[in-house]
């Protein structure tokens, strides 16, 4: 069951900080896995997610990726503050930093697949820039997000303010960055931070429930809701060619087809490389 596998890093216990990716039936579940540290991310995890996003986006086989944080304590509580007198204490080191971090987070919000983060306890800093770039973020009730940076004297990069002021608006950042606060779930359901709260012990089926929706979903109608829902707010004449290059490929792929059969046979549709909604999962 999809549920089962996503609830798999629930007990893991990391030996080396790492980030971990598992595909099964068109479910990717990539885990942040520094648990003794509440997953915080060092450069070599930036880069990590980096080559494991990049390998997923040509990987037919994904339908849709969740990403999690290993354990059950934290999405990831930002950068390892440990590493930055010798990576963030010159303008010339923070920049090679910097640019790896924008690097990760364009790749996870441009890869043309559905992604879910499943966020609890602490996302902080790094973390809430990373559950930012993600399509959906479903957190459980104990969630405590925000990014603190004035403590820390870090200045918040343009990739990571867009990314946020997609989903809060320029306010509800400046809210974020000023006041230096962690919101709760409810408080960042509220200002548009996380898009539903569940109870804890629901958390994984309640993102499993929508994995499987994508999963048994026509992928090219998955592809294309992501890709023209990003491109609606900045329109412009390459963004609307690539609009009309999906709706192309909808209208001359099988799915479609499948998609109107099934609806008049009522039955349930199966898509080309999908799996019907239902069906087991090994």
């Amino acid at each position: 069951m999809i549920e089962k596998f996503v609830s798999s890093f629930d007990n893991f216990d990391d030996r080396l900080p790492d980030v971990l990716c598992s595909v099964e039936n068109g479910v990717a579940v990539v885990a942040i896995a520094n648990t003794s540290a509440r997953n915080a991310l060092s450069l070599k995890m930036w880069k990590d997610l980096e080559a494991v996003f990049r390998g997923l986006s040509s990987d037919a086989s994904v339908r849709v990726i969740v990403l999690r944080g290993a354990g059950t304590e934290a999405f990831a509580a930002g950068a390892d503050i440990s590493e930055f007198p010798e990576l963030r204490f010159t303008a010339s080191s923070a920049a090679v930093y910097n640019a790896q971090l924008s690097r990760t987070l364009r790749r996870v919000a441009e890869i043309e697949i559905p992604t879910i983060a499943m966020l609890q306890g602490f996302t902080v800093g790094g973390g809430c820039e990373l559950a930012a770039a993600c399509d959906l973020r479903i957190a459980a009730d104990g969630l405590s997000i925000g990014i603190p940076v004035g403590r820390l004297g870090v200045i918040l990069g343009l990739t990571e303010s867009r990314l946020l002021v997609r989903h809060i608006g320029v306010n509800g950042l400046k809210r974020l960055l000023f006041s230096g606060e962690l919101v709760d779930a409810e408080q960042a359901l509220g200002m548009g931070l996380v898009d539903e709260v569940v109870p804890a012990a629901e958390l994984n089926a309640r993102v499993s429930t929508l994995a499987a929706a994508v999963r048994a979903s026509s992928a090219t109608v998955m592809t294309a809701a992501k890709v023209i829902t990003d491109l609606a707010g900045t329109l412009n004449d390459a963004a609307a060619d690539r609009v009309q290059e999906l709706s192309l490929r909808a209208y001359d792929g099988a799915d479609l087809r499948e998609g109107v059969s099934a609806f008049l046979e009522k039955r349930r549709p199966v898509f080309a490389g999908g799996v019907a909604e239902g069906e087991p999962t090994r």
